[in-house]
């Protein structure tokens, strides 16, 4: 068989929808991989829905180049990423394209090289604390072996045998590394993920390429810049932000300044770049505007091609022009939508340009009675109910941000799960719309958290004020175990029920209440300088184990207790001590 040197597009779609597949063909078993033994462990899941997302986002589509075709499927799995498993998984990707060039069509051996070691550090950059024996140490250890091999490839065949071995043996020390694994007796969850995808593209490689259920369908062939989807954000820390909103026309030109087409014509008018700018802001958007020497380059997107192209002939003559009807695109894209809707989705656009200043407050919960709860009780503006929407992915935080319509937001996260997805939708708010997130590591912290925030007083001392209480909360969670283990030293049996505080399983019994009992003690110990508690409550929870929960909390701590049936899924009892 003839060596691969390089890989063309088509091969590169063909390798990824195959090792999106292998790695969705196990999804439920990475479930199980999950450290912890709860019944909400979702690493599988997760990773599943950020890389469908990118097999969806560019189904259907022919691209002429990998630099098209990068961009839209990191846009793709951006902006499904759900859970810290897929934001990692999103951004190892959006560095394997980062380096790929306008109109490349084809990776060539050290592209491919190259592309693994940008992969490792977008990934590392991601994370603010990276932690080693995850997800993270798989494609680190990938980049450097296929780096330190570079210069002894002879084939693209012989990259991926490397990156799938390593990767394999990598996975297999995870537990070493990190001692939660160990004891759980699993590699981790997020690195068999990956080394899934990594099987299935080297799979992919020896077969044949370009088979009907390779996923890659004739639909149009974009050889233009690919719009981003009308109701989402450009990508930050481009050269310009393209807000396309799918209307009017992209126009594109290049003006050599002072020259004229026949001599009989009058000079041009002097030309200034500031004023000129500030004229083409009063005609669309989206502009880029460049002069070097006396050649001027403007993009600029406009319902009114003719005014634009009228000013600009002021200040010289044309050596380019690109005009494409934008909305004509878009419907073409996208069967069933109307003019109509496209300008409804338009207006829902544009609408942080109109936002207000007032305080508005999103927190995360685990269900519709715990929502329920915090906006009777400490006046939450919306709520994410996770136990119907599962982990948020990107896009869902971005457009609750955009439905809250303010420029000063507070997001309250029970679960730390969500926190890289968050983050990721923060980064893509404009400039002048501030959001502070707070993990507040259960739906107990959040609901003190939310109860702190003053209304009367402004934004930068709400927050200020919450950073200083969010640590001040002891917390502890108690759900009922899916699987034997042997987990921070405690064995556990399945069905049993255990305690847990600080990501650390600390009790565990057959018994809910006497677990409780025992979880308290061993969080707390003999004295405890706490006053009060906040306890949300759920399932197998019932009305006499509650009672005798706080009976215990009382008589033995003299701490009194706020008690909120909450319903939630998994974890009878979630409670925060003040």
């Amino acid at each position: 068989m003839t060596k691969r040197t390089s890989i063309d597009i088509k091969t590169l779609i063909h390798m990824l929808t195959v090792g999106v597949k292998a790695m969705v063909d196990k999804y439920k078993y990475i479930d199980q991989l999950n450290i912890f033994p709860v019944p909400d462990g979702d690493t599988g899941t997760n990773m599943k829905i950020t890389l469908e997302g990118a097999i969806k986002a560019t189904g259907g589509l022919e691209f002429e180049n990998m630099f098209l075709f990068g961009k839209a499927f990191n846009r793709g799995l951006l902006m499904n990423a759900r859970g810290n498993s897929g934001v990692i998984t999103s951004q190892i990707f959006k560095g394997f394209f980062k380096n790929v060039t306008e109109n490349q069509t084809e990776m060539n051996l050290n592209d491919l090289v190259e592309a693994f070691v940008s992969a490792k550090d977008t990934a590392y950059k991601a994370v603010m604390n990276p932690v080693e024996g995850t997800i993270l140490t798989v494609i680190r250890v990938v980049s450097e072996v296929v780096k330190a091999k570079q210069k002894t490839f002879k084939s693209v065949d012989e990259i991926f045998d490397t990156v799938v071995e390593t990767a394999e043996k990598t996975l297999l020390t995870t537990p070493e590394l990190l001692p939660e694994l160990k004891e759980a007796n699993v590699v981790d969850s997020g690195g068999y993920g990956l080394c899934r995808v990594f099987e299935g593209m080297n799979k992919a490689l020896d077969e044949e390429i370009g088979k009907p259920d390779a996923g890659v369908k004739t639909k149009k062939v974009l050889t233009q810049k690919i719009e981003e989807p009308n109701n989402l954000p450009a990508v930050k820390k481009e050269e310009f932000k393209d807000n396309n909103e799918g209307f009017g026309y992209c126009n594109e030109f290049i003006v050599e300044i002072g020259s004229r087409v026949t001599t009989k014509q009058k000079k041009k008018e002097a030309f200034d770049l500031n004023y000129f700018k500030k004229q083409l802001e009063k005609m669309g958007d989206s502009i880029v505007c460049v002069l070097d020497d006396n050649i001027l380059k403007v993009h600029i997107h406009s319902p009114a091609p003719w005014d634009i192209f009228a000013f600009a002939s002021k200040y010289g003559e044309f050596l380019k022009v690109k005009v494409e009807n934008m909305t004509q695109q878009f419907l073409s894209n996208n069967p069933g939508t109307t003019l109509e809707s496209l300008a409804a989705q338009a207006a829902q656009a544009k609408k942080f340009s109109t936002a207000t200043s007032q305080i508005k407050v999103i927190v995360t919960v685990p269900s519709k009675e715990t929502g329920d709860i915090f906006e009777e009780r400490v006046g939450t503006n919306y709520e994410i109910n996770t136990e119907t929407t599962g982990n948020p992915s990107v896009e869902k935080f971005y457009n609750i941000f955009k439905k809250v319509n303010s420029s000063n937001i507070i997001l309250i996260l029970d679960d730390s799960n969500y926190l890289l997805s968050a983050k990721q939708a923060a980064e893509l708010l404009p400039k002048n719309i501030k959001c502070e997130i707070f993990s507040a590591r259960s739906v107990s912290n959040a609901f003190y958290l939310c109860s702190l925030i003053d209304h009367n007083q402004s934004y930068s001392k709400n927050i200020k004020a919450l950073w200083s209480k969010i640590k001040q909360a002891n917390v502890c969670l108690i759900s009922k175990s899916v699987k034997d283990g042997r987990f921070n030293k405690i064995k556990v049996r399945k069905g049993e029920y255990i305690g847990m505080a600080n990501k650390q399983i600390i009790t565990a019994d057959a018994g809910l209440l006497e677990n409780a009992k025992k979880t308290v003690t061993t969080l707390l110990g003999a004295k405890t300088k706490y006053k009060e508690c906040i306890i949300f409550t759920g399932d197998e929870a019932t009305s006499s184990i509650i009672k005798d929960v706080i009976d215990f909390i009382k008589t033995k701590y003299k701490i009194s207790a706020d008690v909120y049936k909450g319903d939630i899924p998994n974890y009878p009892f979630c409670i925060a001590f003040l």
